[in-house]
């Protein structure tokens, strides 16, 4: 990774993880430059009668998708029920404190995502309250027929967020980008991220009609259901559970998968690395090991799951059946590193923590992401210096009872 004067996001990052400042997270703090340039706007004239009249309605659509249809005609029409599908909440977690969860984790269940879908030289933000496009203003074409915008509205973040709502707000668009492109395929479509120039943008492209793909939506509808499913307030006890080789080789062919679709689909985006730590299991040895590619090499033989909970800032989180700890990380030189690039990497990690999600809620496990804890302690633990590289992204592999899962994301 190349060093430039570092951005804002980055600089706000480090001071979170090793600063600390007191003062950082008592008050709401204003939006910075960066946020302001993604922060949602408010509609044009949205008072306006005319502005109300060419409003575009889409709860037909919704209602369709609850109802098990799929659209199969225009462009939009399909993007919209991948937006819909991916991101409207339409699970109710029961007596929890997070209410609402969409198909991918959001913190305390914010989804302060917000989209504006441009279609030439139309631009409609997408109202998920009243579900209606309403008109921004006109601008420009993209050079694709159709794109949808990642805005935020960081409004939403209490002031514990103050220092980081940035990179969790490109954490969360990585997370919904792996959920939205690999639905896309199925409803004829191919998204293709745009990161830079102060602006996220998913380029959308037509791979032609697409057949009955009911079936994609109802397993997508299922995935999401049992992902959200749980309480939360009794804290998270995992039901017992250690990693053969056979799940080991899984998990391990999950990444690789992981790596290779990201590859792929955030070409320039700053390399990952990858730690593991792992209890010990049926012909696999505990330790603290480095993921390279096909390899695993032991950095220290001893259990480090349990440190792992010492590390943790949440006293209502049970390592002790936890069979294993996965750490995605970062070049040192990222907390030199300007904005786009920052924002970019955080997407990254987003889009590569969902599709371990995924992979891990496909096999009777859950797959449970954190970036709350010592960063110090973790750096020695999983000895990342000696590589140039920083922890930055957890995930929790466990076993639930009754195949519970938490999707909240901190």
């Amino acid at each position: 990774m190349n060093a430039f004067h570092p951005g804002r996001c980055a600089i706000d990052e480090f001071s979170f993880r090793y600063l600390a400042p007191a003062d950082a997270c008592v008050d709401a703090r204003a939006l910075d430059q960066v946020e302001r340039t993604y922060q949602v706007g408010v509609p044009a004239n949205t008072h306006d009668d005319a502005a109300i009249d060419i409003a575009i309605d889409i709860a037909p659509l919704f209602r369709a998708l609850v109802l098990g249809l799929a659209p199969t005609g225009s462009m939009r029409d399909r993007l919209l029920a991948l937006l819909l599908q991916v991101h409207q909440p339409a699970t109710v977690t029961p007596c929890a404190g997070y209410g609402v969860h969409a198909s991918y984790p959001s913190p305390r269940a914010y989804y302060p995502l917000r989209f504006v879908l441009q279609e030439g030289a139309a631009r409609w933000q997408v109202d998920m309250r009243t579900l209606r496009l309403r008109p921004e203003f006109t601008s420009a074409a993209t050079g694709t027929p159709l794109a949808l915008e990642l805005r935020c509205d960081f409004t939403r973040y209490a002031p514990l967020y103050n220092l980081f709502r940035k990179s969790l707000f490109a954490l969360e668009a990585g997370h919904f980008l792996s959920e939205l492109a690999a639905l896309a395929p199925h409803a004829g479509l191919r998204i293709v991220p745009v990161v830079g120039g102060q602006a996220i943008r998913l380029d959308v492209h037509d791979d032609g009609a697409p057949g009955d793909w009911r079936d994609a939506l109802l397993a997508h509808q299922g995935y999401a259901r049992e992902r959200n499913s749980g309480r939360f307030y009794g804290g998270f006890y995992p039901a017992p559970c250690v990693f053969g080789q056979r799940r080991l080789d899984e998990v391990l062919a999950a990444l690789a998968a992981a790596q290779a679709a990201l590859a792929a689909t955030l070409p320039g985006a700053p390399a990952v690395g990858v730690r593991l730590c792992l209890r010990a299991g049926d012909g696999v040895a505990a330790g603290v090991y480095r993921i390279d590619g096909s390899t695993m090499t032991c950095l220290d033989a001893r259990d480090p799951v349990d440190a792992c909970e010492r590390h943790y800032n949440y006293d209502n989180f049970n390592f002790r059946t936890v069979p294993a700890v996965l750490f995605l990380c970062v070049d040192e030189l990222a907390y030199h590193c300007h904005d786009d690039t920052f924002l970019e990497m955080n997407m990254a990690l987003g889009y590569l923590n969902q599709q371990l999600i995924r992979h891990l809620s496909g096999h009777g496990l859950v797959g449970r992401p954190f970036r709350s804890y010592d960063q110090l302690g973790i750096d020695t633990l999983l000895q990342t210096p000696a590589d140039g590289q920083r922890a930055y992204y957890g995930l929790m592999v466990a076993r639930n009872r009754c195949r519970e899962a938490w999707g909240v994301l901190r």
